[in-house]
């Protein structure tokens, strides 16, 4: 087959993914076959006309780079992202070719792929040449992931000539097709209670639909389109860590429909990048399947050093699989690998540390409680020293299989045992007002459960106690801090292996914005990770407190 330059790369594409001269995952394959099989088609009722995806090609052609090392050059897409549009503007009604056949479609694509780019030309070309009183909208999590898609439109007008910007009307927060009052492009923000109701999108722009847990922001967009000639909604997104999102809902259904498991009307198009089961993630020949951009605008140095990160310390494995292999995981991953934190083992430094650090955290009246005494030599050269409190009747309650854990830990001295079947608060206050008699403590940082009385005694003391709150936005962090800390081998400690087993008991919980919570782990209840949240919480002082060196910076002084 010919067809046109600006054509050939998307026909070159697909005829090259499905011979194997180009490396994709299966969902790419039959896409590009499936893209193939539709042109040449005779008996459908759609056809491919070349001419209408030309003039999506053309219009790219007057557009520019806003950002970046390329900005201000002219926008050249890649032969993916010819295929892809292709796909969207060429299949037509046989009897009418101004209507498209394709009215969904997914670009599923790990990060630093280009998903704005294409969804800002194609909004810009849906306001000017889609329906009249066109209605595009983008839609995301929050407003300034919806407004990313939009001020990047915004920018490519402003960057265009003059002739063809003049076709556009841009306000703050709206674009507008000239001569046309009715037209409209605008960031949907949930937030701000501007969602689909009462719209009638022509385009709708779904960012990170992934990442939308609630289906209905989603549906009431579709639902709005029913009385447009040629609605489009368009799905940009990188995996996330949840399926239970309309998106994935749909995402199944289409490589149902690849597969030939569900009827196919040819409505829907999408191209999925990932890896295949069984491939070996930290395979580099492996890494292009899930990256189209690879060499672009994704470098293998980057990949390379996000895999070996994944590699060193599995609270980064899930991030890399989703995020740069675009694999759909489970938010929770085992946090730390614990050779780091036994690698760290060191006597006390003999010196007087810079500054102190005290943290504790108070479980139920018959669970264990923490206290984390942190040291701070430098930035990067900490001790910590942990003490435990149980109540000796809870002793009965720990399962066989952790009993000897914790005799070994009585043994010790790093867990004492207190009388009755409730934790005697009084030893807990005791040991602390010791370690700040001991030391100069710039902060004693705690949990608020449970701690009232303990902290109005403490602060009846004159000792610095600072609530810390136990949410996402307040521990991440400390926690990615105390993560690098750790890997850096920069917290030392005696080595007791009841703090190392705790560590072994933290798993981390990532959300969609990237925020971070180490936890225990649910899989088993009887676990405890109190003596790490408390290290965390003493983080926490440490960066509220920055580190000052005595040389000011200076490493000497010549008079």
């Amino acid at each position: 087959m010919s067809y046109s330059p600006l054509l050939n790369p998307a026909f070159e594409y697909a005829v090259s993914v499905t011979r194997g001269d180009i490396q994709a995952c299966e969902d790419v394959k039959l896409a590009c076959q499936r893209f193939l099989d539709m042109v040449e088609r005779k008996d459908a009722p759609y056809e491919f006309v070349p001419a209408k995806a030309e003039h999506i090609l053309k219009f790219v052609r007057f557009c520019r780079h806003v950002k970046g090392p390329d900005a201000g050059k002219p926008i050249e897409l890649q032969p993916f992202q010819v295929m892809y549009l292709a796909a969207i503007y060429g299949f037509r009604d046989r009897r009418d070719h101004s209507m498209r056949w394709v009215t969904d479609v997914i670009l599923f694509v790990p990060r630093k792929s280009g998903k704005t780019t294409i969804a800002s030309i194609i909004a810009l070309y849906e306001l000017q040449f889609g329906d009249a009183g066109a209605e595009v909208f983008t839609l995301a999590t929050n407003r300034d992931q919806a407004s990313i898609c939009f001020d990047s439109s915004k920018a490519i007008v402003e960057n265009m000539k003059p002739e063809l910007a003049c076709k556009f009307i841009p306000y703050r927060s709206e674009l507008k097709k000239a001569g046309d009052s009715t037209s409209t492009y605008r960031a949907l923000s949930r937030e701000n209670r501007k969602t689909g109701d009462g719209k009638n999108p022509s385009c709708a722009m779904i960012d990170e639909a992934a990442q939308i847990t609630e289906r209905q922001s989603i549906e009431v967009l579709h639902s709005g389109m029913g009385a447009r000639k040629n609605p489009l909604r368009m799905y940009l997104t990188t995996a996330s860590f949840t399926k239970e999102t309309k998106f994935f809902e749909d995402l199944s259904h289409f490589r149902s429909v690849l597969r030939g498991a569900a009827p196919d009307s040819y409505r829907w198009f999408g191209l999925l990048y990932s890896i295949d089961p069984g491939d070996n993630w930290a395979d580099p020949t492996v890494w292009g399947k899930a990256n189209p951009m690879l060499g672009v605008s994704v470098t293998v140095q980057h990949i390379q050093q996000m895999a070996e990160e994944a590699g060193a310390k599995p609270a980064s494995l899930n991030e890399f699989l989703c995020k740069q292999l675009n694999i759909y995981v489970s938010a929770n991953s085992a946090w730390i690998d614990r050779r780091y934190w036994d690698d760290s083992i060191a006597p006390m430094p003999e010196e007087k540390p810079e500054a102190t650090f005290v943290a504790f955290d108070l479980a139920h009246t018959r669970d264990l409680n923490a206290v984390c005494t942190l040291h701070r030599y430098s930035e990067e050269n900490f001790y910590a020293k942990f003490q435990f409190f149980l109540p000796q009747e809870s002793i009965e309650l720990i399962p066989n299989h952790y009993k000897s854990i914790f005799a070994q830990a009585h043994a010790s001295g790093i867990l004492r045992l207190t009388p009755g079947n409730v934790t005697d608060l009084n030893e807990v206050e005791s040991y602390i007002k010791q370690e700040c008699e001991k030391h100069e403590v710039k902060a004693v940082n705690f949990d608020p459960y449970n701690a009232a009385a303990l902290v109005a005694n403490l602060y009846a003391e004159g000792l610095p106690v600072v609530k810390v709150g136990q949410g996402m936005a307040v521990l991440s962090n400390p926690s990615k801090s105390t993560e690098q800390l750790i890997l850096k081998k920069a917290i030392h400690h005696d080595g007791n292996p009841f703090v190392g087993w705790q560590l072994g008991n933290c798993e981390v919980y990532t959300d969609v914005n990237g925020n971070v919570k180490v936890r225990k782990n649910e899989a088993d209840p009887s676990a405890k990770v109190d003596g790490i949240i408390a290290m965390i919480m003493a983080i926490h002082g440490h960066l509220d407190n920055v580190f000052v060196s005595e040389s000011f910076g200076f490493r000497s002084l010549e008079w």
